[in-house]
């Protein structure tokens, strides 16, 4: 009998690693192909039908590779022979370019798909539907607005709900945080918020799920290199608030800047004693 399972499908800020244009030893290292990685995504596999229920979390730029990993879960298209069958469903946190610009490969350009539901907040479907360089690909996809706080039922037993957080909105379009809720287990799959401290539920919201994967964007200031501040909160302000949570909290959207990707690095002890873990490709969690 098969299982509901979340698999994480990148873990990195919106422009991967390598980042584009980037000369640090880190990217330098994954254009040489050692440490390569996506940007953040999130798939949810239902594999107790044939072919399995496929959805994924964010439209990254990465998608062609993400969906790539997910090739024995997908199965063939029915009609196309040699390709891969598209997922059941898309559902977007916010309008950035990590979390939408996946969006392309789903046009005639590339898979071609047809009316495939793509779920997202009524702003940010608004904005699809009004950009006219995305209507050619929007007239392929079932675009379907969430309503806050509402479970959406992907399966029986399977649930999903977005719940609004703060993050900068350059189009009034919104942004959400997704709780997930399977048969047995809870997860919440939140990879970008402002300030923890703009978000009053945030404690409670955490503590009300058993895996918690939370943006974890930048551990210092010294990452930006006297850049004005990201609005992201700092991984030791993510720390602080996390510190005591039942659940179990990782840190994902890593900016390719984060110290944290170094194995050897000591904020990894800090980050582990306080009883918090980083989120990685491939890593799966059963729901």
């Amino acid at each position: 009998m098969g299982e509901i399972t979340a698999v994480v499908l990148g873990v990195m800020q919106d422009g991967g690693l390598p980042h584009a244009g980037c000369l640090c030893r880190r990217c330098q290292a994954a254009f040489a192909g050692e440490g390569v990685d996506y940007a953040a995504c999130l798939a949810l596999v239902d594999g107790r039908r044939s072919p399995a229920g496929v959805w994924l979390l964010d439209a990254t730029p990465d998608i062609k590779y993400q969906l790539h990993l997910l090739a024995g879960a997908l199965g063939e298209h029915p009609s196309r022979p040699g390709r891969l069958r598209p997922p059941d469903g898309l559902l977007l946190t916010h309008g950035h370019m990590g979390h939408t610009a996946g969006l392309v490969h789903l046009g005639p350009e590339a898979m071609a798909v047809r009316k495939l539901p793509v779920y997202a907040p009524a702003g940010l479907v608004q904005v699809l539907q009004d950009t006219a360089l995305w209507r050619p690909l929007v007239q392929l996809l079932d675009l379907r607005p969430l309503v806050a706080f509402q479970p959406l039922a992907l399966a029986p037993g399977l649930t999903v709900t977005p719940i609004p957080v703060p993050h900068r909105d350059e189009w009034q379009a919104g942004t959400v945080a997704y709780r997930v809720q399977g048969p047995r287990r809870s997860l919440l799959y939140l990879p970008d918020i402002d300030a923890w401290a703009q978000w009053p539920a945030a404690r409670d919201t955490l503590a009300g799920v058993d895996v918690a994967l939370v943006d974890g964007s930048f551990y210092s200031p010294a990452e930006l290199g006297g850049r004005p501040p990201v609005a992201h909160p700092l991984v030791p302000e993510t720390l602080a608030l996390c510190a005591g949570l039942p659940g179990r909290v990782l840190l994902t959207h890593f900016n390719h800047t984060n110290p944290l990707l170094d194995e050897g690095d000591p904020g990894r002890g800090v980050v582990q004693a306080a009883g918090v873990g980083l989120a990685y490709t491939g890593q799966t969690f059963q729901l």
